[in-house]
């Protein structure tokens, strides 16, 4: 009788170990697909570390040994392991409610039940205040973590967020299977507790459920030191403490040795309790994939940046991983993600900034039958947000990239191809008068405007007090000495001569995509919102690169500056001195000198237009940027005055 009992409570206390692993796996499945071998593995060497070790530390163990092969880490697992225990605190709570109230059990569970009851409402008064002081707490944990080095403070960050998502997420857990995997695991649980009294009783140490119960749960559970002397069973017959025993580590040893059959039996087993469909698809505890990336990000999210930017920013984008963020001069994000079906590029933004990228989606859509263009896979705007999503190729990279990896020659021709299509295509289709109200109204804001805001900003109010700059120690004029450029006057004479129509509006290097394995080109980001819509300003965006070198300014990461000097390592490549005589023949071919001056002036309205935006997002390396605005303008204002045809 005694062996059968035994062999009962081992086969039920298995049977409920088992619904303990599908009740844990619920929080795992959320994010990634839940590694059952590890988790069984964690489970058993947890348990037997929480018989021999006080405070339950086995838990610990369990988050840290399945959280090292789990995608999500340790800090996840951790969070799940909380939540397991999280719920079992009020089942265990009940149970000792109902042996008091069924008067069974006596003062040892009079006391476990007050003192259970009152764990309860502590852990409901927590989650209220938290939920109630959410903000402050985010910021104490951004504090906490402060306190470490980066990698233990990214540790910490993910943990926090772990322990947040997985209590958030429950909703997303089904409950129904939840409710069910709980109650048939404390159902075998308690089964097994029987069992194990009735088999006690046999070996001479008279018990009732309600004694294991109390044995296990109460204010002193028992662990190993129970069966020494002086321990809850110190005194028992040496039987019962063997049965004891038995029943702790047998089970334990029979979860090990599970995760050592043959791959294909295992395989067959979790087919059998498959939890979830072989197709499910999860959500990422975080999108991105670098670290960096998610130090910076769980910042924020602690710090209680733009709360507005990250809800949205996880609304989006919690089914995929980002790769690699790609975000250049603009304020829409650019980033290179996955999911489970492919490689794409994800360009989004919010506010204002998702307006202006509808339109940007809108302008593609429209032109989508005139010029080579990226495809667009899928796009959502809503609640002030718009994003898309474009076809990524690796054999399609940028013309900077191209540029320098393959003979100029190549380059040259994808270009003169470019400005072809763009003219045959696109300018000469839609082509309009000159507007001067748009002209004026295009002074006005782009030249005037952000001339104003130069003389507004204190850095550059003092450079620009300088009658001359010394740039990597060459003298040019400054600004204030070329304001004849921006008279009035002189800029409505200039513009009044360039054709007008549809035009792409930010035709930088960069927005020319070269494939490799064909030599074909597309396009990519199109600037709406240009006023004055001449194609003169596709033509100034291109010599800002190739003239201004804005590609290589923006790969250089510091400037230093002294009274009128600034100083930065300016590189620059035969390949652009190439492409830019090419397409200073091109224009040169196609129009007359007043005109070319025309594209030239566009092309220094166009820093002038990038100047507010790098105080504003890259205040360090503002000043480079204002000394290729002042190199560029030299270099024009040289041309008006001498009628040279092309540049130096």
């Amino acid at each position: 009788m005694l062996a059968l009992f035994l062999l009962l409570a081992l086969l039920l206390v298995l049977v409920g170990h088992a619904f303990r692993l599908l009740r844990w796996e619920q929080f795992i499945r959320i994010y990634e697909r839940p590694p059952r071998g590890q988790m069984l593995r964690g489970m058993a060497g947890g348990y037997a570390l929480n018989f021999v070790l006080p405070f339950h530390l086995g838990d610990a163990f369990r988050a840290v040994y399945t959280g090292r092969r789990m995608k999500s880490g340790i800090g996840f697992a951790l969070a799940t392991v909380i939540m397991d225990r999280f719920l079992d605190v009020w089942f265990v709570a009940f149970g000792f409610i109902a042996f008091r109230l069924l008067r069974l059990g006596g003062a040892p569970v009079d006391g476990a039940a007050r003192y259970y009851l009152v764990f309860s409402l502590l852990l409901v008064l927590g989650l209220v205040l938290v939920v109630a002081l959410r903000d402050s707490l985010k910021k104490i944990c951004l504090a906490f973590c402060g306190l470490f080095n980066d990698t233990l403070k990214l540790d910490g960050m993910m943990f926090f967020w772990s322990l947040i998502n997985t209590f958030k997420d429950l909703g997303r857990v089904k409950i129904g299977r939840l409710v069910v995997n709980t109650l048939l695991m404390w159902a075998a649980y308690l089964g097994s507790y029987t069992a194990l009294a009735a088999a006690l009783t046999v070996a001479g140490e008279p018990m009732q459920l309600v004694d294991v119960f109390g044995l296990l749960f109460g204010r002193n559970a028992a662990d190993f030191a129970a069966l020494l002397p002086g321990g809850a069973l110190g005194t028992a017959a040496p039987a019962a403490r063997w049965l004891l025993l038995a029943w702790f580590v047998l089970p334990l040893l029979a979860m090990w040795a599970a995760t050592l059959l043959p791959e294909g039996v295992r395989g067959a087993m979790n087919q059998a309790t498959q939890a979830a469909p072989a197709g499910e698809s999860y959500l990422n505890l975080l999108p991105q994939a670098d670290e960096h990336d998610r130090a910076v990000f769980l910042s924020r999210y602690f710090g209680l940046e733009n709360k507005d930017y990250v809800k949205r920013f996880l609304q989006m984008n919690r089914g995929i991983t980002i790769l690699e963020d790609y975000s250049a001069g603009s304020n829409a994000t650019t980033m290179l993600c996955m999911d489970t079906q492919s490689t794409f590029y994800r360009k989004y933004a919010f506010g204002k900034d998702g307006a202006k990228l509808a339109e940007q989606l809108d302008w593609l859509r429209a032109q989508q039958d005139r010029l080579p263009l990226c495809d667009i896979l899928r796009s959502e705007e809503a609640d002030g947000c718009c994003w898309y999503d474009m076809v990524y190729n690796p054999q399609a990279v940028g013309m900077f990239r191209y540029l320098h990896s393959n003979p100029v020659e190549k380059s040259r021709a994808i270009l003169r191809a470019v400005l072809a299509t763009l003219e045959d295509k696109l300018y000469k289709p839609t082509a309009v008068p000159a507007d001067a109200e748009k002209i004026e109204k295009y002074i006005e804001t782009k030249v005037d405007g952000n001339l104003k805001k130069l003389h507004e900003d204190r850095m550059v109010r003092e450079l620009m007090s300088y009658d001359t700059l010394r740039i990597n120690g060459v003298e040019y004029k400054n600004l204030p000495a070329l304001d004849w450029m921006f008279d009035h006057d002189r800029l409505r004479n200039l513009f009044a001569k360039d054709p007008v129509g549809t035009i792409h509006g930010d035709l930088t290097i960069e927005n020319i995509i070269c494939r490799t394995d064909n030599d074909s080109w597309y396009l990519i980001d199109p600037n709406t919102g240009n006023l004055h819509e001449s194609p003169f300003l596709d033509y100034g965006k291109l010599l800002q690169s190739l003239h201004g070198s804005y590609e290589f300014m923006m790969k250089t990461p510091r400037v230093a500056v002294q009274d009128n000097r600034i100083d930065f390592q300016l590189t620059r490549s035969a390949a652009y001195d190439a492409l830019l005589a090419a397409v200073m023949e091109d224009l040169s071919a196609r129009y007359p000198r007043e005109q070319v001056e025309s594209i030239l002036m566009h092309e220094v309205i166009h820093w002038l237009r990038l100047m507010p935006y790098k105080l504003n997002k890259d205040r360090k390396r503002a000043a480079m940027f204002y000394a290729g605005l002042v190199m560029v303008a030299n270099d024009v204002a040289d041309f008006s005055e001498h009628k040279k045809e092309t540049l130096c």
